[in-house]
């Protein structure tokens, strides 16, 4: 976590030059990717995140996280509601038992098959494996949380809409918010029909809100927002 707040005054104070900021070419992550003797090849590249490799360079992280955006994944769409189903009832029981956290930790993976990016399924996921003494499993969580957050920081910081971070699910945009330490304000506004920008309550820093682009991914891609989050 210290990390990623060091990263965030970072890229405020230094700005997006010194930090070499780029949106995501699709066209040139597809292409990438679908290369089967490139070490960015797609299937390569989720084996080391399920690893959670932290080798893994920022140009590998953006290709595995904006690469999920071009790539065929059939969803049985129907089965994944009643997983988030079952995960909101155990998530709302008033004294959970390990059991129950145990049910969790199923519910959430099953989630991230789907959508393996999804920060909040990973913090319940965390939360519930320390709960449980499987640290070591939470670490490696950890670890993936990071390589996706590392991805969207990659490309941009979020200060003006030519430099808005890039997600490829609308979810992550408030997930990013929070685990920069800043609270949304609950307004979000379209600018110029393709950026969204999220009030953030008053911060140490002076900002009044971040900058996201999601259309660019629902546009060029057609990517599904199926599974991201309770």
């Amino acid at each position: 976590m210290k990390k990623i707040f060091t990263l965030l005054a970072i890229l405020l104070f230094l700005g997006a030059n010194a930090q070499e900021t780029v949106k995501p070419d699709y066209a040139l992550i597809e292409k990438n990717i679908k290369d089967k003797n490139s070490p960015l090849y797609y299937n390569k590249l989720v084996e080391r995140y399920n690893a959670a490799d932290v080798s893994l360079t920022v140009e590998e992280r953006r290709h595995l996280y904006y690469g999920f955006a071009v790539i065929d994944k059939p969803i049985d769409e129907v089965a994944l509601k009643e997983t988030e189903n079952k995960l909101r009832e155990a998530l709302h029981k008033p004294s959970p038992t390990l059991a129950d956290l145990d049910d969790v930790v199923r519910y959430t993976g099953t989630l991230l098959e789907a959508y393996p990016f999804s920060i909040t399924m990973m913090q319940y996921r965390i939360y519930c494996l320390k709960a449980l003494n499987r640290h070591d499993e939470a670490a490696k969580v950890r670890e993936q949380s990071d390589i996706v957050i590392d991805a969207m920081l990659s490309s941009g910081d979020g200060n003006t809409p030519e430099n808005c971070i890039h997600v490829i699910d609308v979810k992550n945009e408030y997930e990013l918010v929070g685990i920069l330490g800043f609270e949304p304000q609950g307004e979000e506004y379209m600018v110029s029909n393709k950026y969204n920008y999220v009030v953030i309550n008053k911060n140490s820093y002076d900002l009044p809100g971040l900058f996201f682009d999601t259309t660019t991914a629902k546009t060029v891609t057609g990517l599904s927002n199926a599974v991201t989050g309770l």
